[in-house]
Formats: C-alpha cells, sequence, structure tokens
C-alpha cells in the first residue's frame, strides 16, 4: 500500500551538531520514538536467521509467516514485528521462494487490514547472506518494485561499523576490514571485498558496477538533516545507497531524516542488520535478568554455530566444572538410521535435567562441508534436523534453553518448539536476546536465548549460563 504524500511530517529545520562519544548513546531516540508511534504504518522486518531480535524489546516475533498471522498482526496496529524466514538456511532458489511467499502474504494481508507496512530485510552484520536476489524477490512480492535500496549493514552492540564505504569489525578498537575476518571465508557466503560499493558488485554478479552505488558519508551526516534529505531525495529507482555510521547518534540523524522523506510520500527498501531497527524504531535494548526463584530443573544449551567465535565460547564452558557436556558426533547424525541415536541422547538429557544438571549439547567441531555452497548447506540442514528432532523427542521442559548459532536457533524455535508467536523481552548482555515462548509452543513460557554465532567475548556464553543459573560457574 502507497502511502500519500503530507500524511504526517518531519521538519529539518533544526541544529544537528551532537556527535556521540559512545557508540550506543541515543540522544534522538525519545523523539524518533514519538514520530515511530504516531506513524500511520507497521515496520515488518524479515529477518534471514532469528539474530536480528538483538536490539529490541516488547516487540513479537512471527515464526509463521501465513495471511491469517500477518492479517493478526496488522489488524491491531502492531507497531513492529519480526518475521522468521531462515533464508540464509536455504539454497538461492529456495530462499528467492521464500521471499516470494512471504512478500505475497504480506501485500494481501495488508491490502486486508487496510493497513500501511514498511519493509526491512535484516541480514547478518557481517555481510553473509542472498543479496540483492531476495531483497529483489521479497520487495517485488510485497508490491514494492523498484524502490531505492539503503544497505545499513552496522551492528554497534557487535563492533560493526561503516566508515568510508568500508564495513568493519571493531574489536578492542582495533578496526578490521569485515573481509579480512573469518566470516568472509565462509564456504556459502564467502566474499573478497570490504568496500560495500565492490561488495555490491560482487554479489550482483558484477550486474551492477561500484560506481553505480550511491554513498552517504559521515561527513554528509554531521552536518544535519537537510543535507541528509538532499542525498535521500536524489536516489532514483533501484538505486542503492550505503550508509556511513560508527554510532548510533549518526544512525538517528539518518533515521530522522527518512521520516522526513517517507513523509513526502516517497518509499524506501532496507538491508539491514539489527542496529537500524532500533534506531528506526527508537526503541533501546533492555537487560533481561533471569529469575532467582529456587528450580529444580536443570538448563539447556545447545551449539551448532561453528564460527571460530562459538569455538572459543564453548570450549570456555566446557572447562567449567558445573556443566554437564554431551558431544554429538556429526559424522554418526549423517548416517542414514538416526533414531536408536536420538532416543539415547533424549533419555540422557533428560535425565540429567531432572538432577538440575547445566546441560550442554554440542556438536562435533571438525566443520564438514560440501564441494559447493549448496551442498555446505545442505550439510548444515541435516545438522540442524538432528538437533531439531532431538529436541523434540525431549519430554522434560528445561528451565531455559540457550541456542547457539542463527540457523540452529531458528530451527529450535519453529520446527522443533513449534512456535508460531514468541515475544523478545530484552536482552541477557549486548545482541543477546531471550525470547518469551508462547502457549502453542512445546515448552510455553520457557526463556529462549537467542545467541548469535558472532557475539560477545570467550566468555559470554559462560556468563549467560551463570546467569540463568544465579551463580558463578566455578573452574
Amino acid at each position: 500500500m502507497v502511502l500519500q504524500p503530507g500524511f504526517w511530517r518531519v521538519s529539518l529545520n533544526r541544529c544537528m551538531s551532537m556527535t556521540g562519544t559512545n557508540p550506543q548513546d541515543r540522544p534522538y531516540a525519545t523523539e524518533i520514538s514519538s514520530i515511530f508511534q504516531s506513524s500511520p504504518w507497521t515496520l515488518v522486518v524479515v529477518d534471514d536467521d532469528p539474530t536480528g531480535t538483538q536490539t529490541v524489546h516488547g516487540v513479537p516475533v512471527l515464526g509463521d509467516y501465513s495471511v491469517d498471522t500477518f492479517f493478526r498482526e496488522f489488524v491491531n496496529k502492531t507497531r513492529l514485528f519480526f518475521v522468521l524466514s531462515n533464508s540464509r538456511s536455504l539454497p538461492l532458489e529456495e530462499a528467492l521462494g521464500r521471499m516470494k511467499t512471504i512478500g505475497n502474504n504480506l501485500a494481501a494481508a495488508s491490502k486486508k487490514a487496510k493497513r500501511h507496512f514498511l519493509l526491512v530485510s535484516r541480514s547478518d552484520s557481517t555481510l553473509r547472506g542472498h543479496f540483492p536476489e531476495e531483497v529483489y524477490q521479497l520487495s517485488k512480492a510485497a508490491g514494492f518494485p523498484s524502490c531505492p535500496i539503503l544497505l545499513i549493514p552496522a551492528f554497534f552492540e557487535g563492533g560493526r561499523i561503516t566508515e568510508g564505504d568500508i564495513h568493519y569489525l571493531n574489536e578492542n578498537n582495533v578496526k578490521i576490514p569485515v573481509n579480512e575476518t573469518p566470516f568472509a571465508k565462509d564456504k556459502s557466503f564467502g566474499f573478497e571485498h570490504g568496500d560495500l560499493k565492490k561488495w555490491v558488485q560482487e554479489k550482483s554478479k558484477e550486474k551492477i558496477k561500484a560506481e553505480a552505488v550511491k554513498s552517504l558519508g559521515l561527513e554528509e551526516i554531521s552536518q544535519g538533516l537537510t543535507v541528509i534529505a538532499d542525498v535521500l531525495s536524489e536516489l532514483k529507482n533501484d538505486d542503492i545507497l550505503v550508509v556511513n555510521s560508527t554510532c548510533y547518534t549518526e544512525l538517528e540523524k539518518v533515521c530522522l531524516a527518512l521520516y522526513h522523506h517517507l513523509g513526502e510520500g516517497n518509499h524506501m527498501l532496507f538491508r539491514t542488520a539489527a542496529s537500524f531497527v532500533s534506531a528506526f524504531s527508537g526503541i533501546k535494548a533492555k537487560l533481561y535478568l533471569p529469575s532467582s526463584n529456587i528450580r529444580s530443573i536443570g538448563g539447556l544449551t545447545i551449539v551448532g554455530s561453528y564460527v571460530p567465535k562459538s569455538n572459543s565460547q564453548l570450549e570456555n564452558l566446557l572447562s567449567k566444572k558445573q556443566v554437564t557436556a554431551i558431544a554429538i558426533s556429526v559424522p554418526r547424525l549423517l548416517e542414514s538410521d538416526q533414531q536408536p541415536y536420538l532416543n539415547d541422547l533424549a533419555v540422557w538429557i533428560e535425565t540429567l535435567l531432572k538432577q538440575d544438571k547445566e546441560v550442554v549439547v554440542y556438536t562435533s567441531r571438525e566443520l564438514i562441508q560440501g564441494k559447493t555452497a549448496e551442498e555446505s548447506l545442505g550439510i548444515g540442514q541435516r545438522i540442524s534436523g538432528f538437533l531439531v528432532e532431538m529436541l523434540k523427542c525431549l519430554n522434560v521442559q528445561p528451565a531455559y534453553l540457550i541456542a547457539k548459532g542463527g540457523i540452529t536457533s531458528n530451527d529450535l524455535a519453529v520446527k522443533a518448539l513449534g512456535m508460531k508467536r514468541g515475544l523478545v523481552l530484552g536482552q541477557v548482555i549486548a545482541g543477546v536476546p531471550v525470547w518469551e515462548l508462547g502457549p502453542e509452543t512445546k515448552f510455553p513460557g520457557m526463556p529462549y536465548v537467542v545467541f548469535p554465532g558472532n557475539v560477545g567475548d570467550e566468555e559470554s556464553l559462560t556468563e549467560i549460563v551463570s546467569l540463568f543459573n544465579n551463580s558463578n560457574i566455578p573452574s
């Protein structure tokens, strides 16, 4: 549904000289929140894995993408909701098919409910995922063809910033171009360029030339809303604009200019990481504190992610005496007859949970890859499928469940636990959201921790388990 010009106004006549000293300072969040709450549409975030919820709270997460599900959100005038597409786990053609279904269903539900919506394609802050194809397919199916696309991969909570059109991972005040990190060597979504203009050319298989990609630089952002709005107004249909940002202060300025631009009846599409969702909605992260009630059942952590950061976090956790580790042999789970292995694992886990143990289940760490990107995705699907079946066999509800890895956390929530609608409660540590599972799930009300593979330091996983255990896990 296309918005008409003048549906609301955002003034550009203000001084915007403020600069943030802390990347997570939010000087304009209150103002943006007021604008967002009064806007006549819903912000729909289609997430290619479930980790986009890592900067917000109090918003629903949908594991179902039917017309009826979307209609209920639109007719209730939900301001913001996430849709779990899990497209990063799929080969390109399957991912595009899912985008078409989600886009068509959003358009149908919007028309039926007479509710406008804006569309965000949320993806990885380290640039992995299907781009630009899935953005084009999603936007076309949703009824927004040929709109400019804003590329905003900033994720300040995880040290992902963009400066001079180069996307960096900032760790311990050392800026590393993201193409020099292990994420760029991903078997399915690897890339060569950290310069986002060149990255767009690379990912589009040379169909979009680097010199055709537009840029909004930090100097322009520092000059205020009028300059930013001028850059936005010069965009043509199908243009891609790289938005540089190193802190929320800069990104919030961009969002205020965007509100003015949208208020003039223009439309935009967004390919972003998690920080944009928070900046554009004015919703801040919220600390989630696990209950301190005495419990009689243990907690469960399932680690499927293979990135180096996950491996170091797992190693740190396994060095502690108060956890009981169960290693799953990946070669064995890839065998055809898995049911006896699944049954034995489920009984073992249930026994330990009843003894109030902190149970850590992890896949063996040797990464098994296929000869092609598609084969590698297929192996990942089989591993994730095994973890799903294992959780389905479990008949004891853990005190909590930590799912380590984006695809792992999506499949366990949606496929194993049957989540259709969850609620983001907050973040147990920066960048790690906690959901409350709905009454339709296998374990209703259980805190569900979505722990991205590429977030935190070596001790973060141990810290979270300690918080849920209400103690410091001894070495």
